[in-house]
């Protein structure tokens, strides 16, 4: 092979490893952008729809938040921690209710709550709910709550919720 073949040769190989490796970063990027979970403007691609407070009046202390979490990415993300006004309540807590060997219900704190790429996580009554404790005041039915959620993706979104009379 003459020497101008294999510089040739040596130069052909080189670009087409350079476009792999190209395509490859390319690649890296779009991997970062579906875990980052954002849209071409930035936006979460975690909403929330039907989010509701149940009212609360007395001394109980304590009242449920639920609503529907949608992850429309392509990665899951999990639901971290919650907040609400220190004018409102004390803590939120991210709750479970299940039922023991005894039949009874009970309630009690979990770690997180995992939203599916492409799919939602209903927060209802008698299942998974934020438990809004050491309420600071009445809540009553057509009031709106301002709730923080913070994900483990980074995402942190302001929900509106309503308060509704219990049923």
């Amino acid at each position: 092979m003459t020497r101008v073949r294999r510089v040739l040769l040596v130069i052909l190989l080189a670009a087409v490893l350079g476009v792999r490796l190209i395509g490859r970063f390319g690649d890296e990027d779009d991997a970062a952008d579906k875990a980052n979970d954002t849209g071409p403007s930035g936006a979460s691609a975690i909403t929330v729809r039907d989010a509701w407070v149940h009212a609360i009046a007395g001394s109980s202390g304590i009242t449920g938040a639920f609503m529907i979490i949608e992850n429309s990415g392509g990665a899951a993300d999990r639901l971290l921690s919650a907040g609400v006004s220190a004018e409102i309540a004390g803590a939120v807590e991210i709750h479970e209710t299940t039922v023991g060997e005894d039949q009874a219900m009970r309630m009690r704190p979990v770690e997180g709550v995992d939203v599916p790429a492409g799919g939602s996580v209903k927060l209802e009554p008698g299942g998974i709910h934020l438990m809004l404790l050491d309420m600071k005041r009445d809540l009553t039915p057509g009031e709106t709550l301002t709730l923080t959620l913070t994900f483990a993706s980074g995402v942190q979104l302001e929900v509106s919720a309503s308060v509704r009379a219990p049923e």
